[in-house]
């Protein structure tokens, strides 16, 4: 940080912009980069402008040659870290404009992406933790951080554009539990026709075992994905209607709704080994505690007074 104050750069404002926008940021990494995205902003006139406009290249729709499963991650998890680095920066006012993301918003809730199940599920992700770090862009107050609240009033977000991420919000809401609502009617159909099965033949075939895990695992990451964004946007969680007649089929590598996961894959319950050895190796309290508050000091003095009184009656 003490070279970028007094290392002249301004040959190499662009290469400086390339690097922050190919970078591979981690949420951890986010602050670090608005400090030095703020020293550069505050040095070089043309840093920001450019630095914004490289950033917004990452929500250009992608070319038709990005099938590749990694490709799709990659640009997943890209999107969610630019997408937090520039709302920090409209914090920090680099971004003065807050109708770049309008533009963005208008993208992720588009109902052309709900033919893509991939991009729904990246969508509801963006837009939840959007929601979640920009509360104010559409007009709803901070949890238990009221402070944010008188800090975000000098922020300029306007009345229509608090009005349209609103909108866009809950419409994309609607759009999206039809679409879970329609997504569970198919899964309980499926359910039903396989107990069907189940009950004449006593078990399903690989293909129809494919087809509903493949069905309950979308539905599953659909359900999680449409509960966070409500909850993100203080509205209640959908609720499937349950009519009773079905339950759910088991198939030997079952997809808990809760996890999304097969059973036999189980996902460890400690973040690593120190915090497991915290918990699982207890020390010996009597290391560490006074006998005398284990109960252990007068259990060993009864004891020798018992042995002296044995020692007493012998010799007599």
């Amino acid at each position: 940080m003490d070279e970028l104050k007094s290392v002249n750069l301004s040959k190499f404002v662009s290469e400086a912009v390339s690097y922050i926008c190919e970078a591979k940021l981690r949420s951890a990494d986010i602050q670090a980069a608005v400090q030095v995205c703020s020293l550069l902003h505050q040095r070089y006139k043309d840093f920001s402008p450019c630095l914004i406009q490289g950033l917004l290249k990452v929500f250009v729709p992608g070319k038709s040659g990005d099938d590749l499963d990694t490709d799709k991650n990659s640009r997943a998890m890209k999107k969610r870290s630019t997408l937090k680095l520039l709302i920090e920066l409209y914090f920090v006012g680099i971004v003065e404009d807050a109708s770049i993301f309008v533009n963005i918003i208008k993208d992720l809730t588009s109902l052309e992406h709900l033919k893509d199940r991939e991009a729904t599920q990246t969508n509801l992700s963006l837009l939840s933790s959007f929601v979640r770090q920009g509360r104010l862009f559409i007009g709803l107050r901070s949890h238990g951080h009221e402070s944010y609240d008188e800090f975000f009033k000098d922020l300029n977000v306007t009345a229509d554009q608090k009005k349209f991420f609103k909108k866009a919000l809950n419409s994309y809401y609607d759009a999206v539990s039809e679409l879970l609502q329609s997504e569970n009617a198919s899964l309980r159909l499926m359910e039903a026709e396989n107990a069907k099965v189940l009950s004449a033949k006593g078990e399903l075939s690989d293909e129809n075992t494919a087809s509903y895990e493949k069905l309950r695992k979308s539905f599953d990451q659909l359900l999680r994905g449409v509960s966070s964004l409500a909850e993100a946007i203080d509205l209640q969680p959908p609720v499937m209607p349950d009519d009773g007649n079905t339950t759910r089929v088991t198939t030997g590598t079952d997809v808990t709704p809760s996890s999304g996961k097969e059973p036999s894959v189980l996902e460890p319950i400690w973040d690593d080994d120190d915090t497991k050895t915290f918990y699982e190796s207890l020390p010996d309290l009597r290391a560490f505690v006074p006998a005398v508050l284990l109960g252990e000091a007068e259990q060993k003095l009864n004891e020798q007074h018992a042995k002296g009184r044995e020692q007493s009656s012998v010799r007599f």
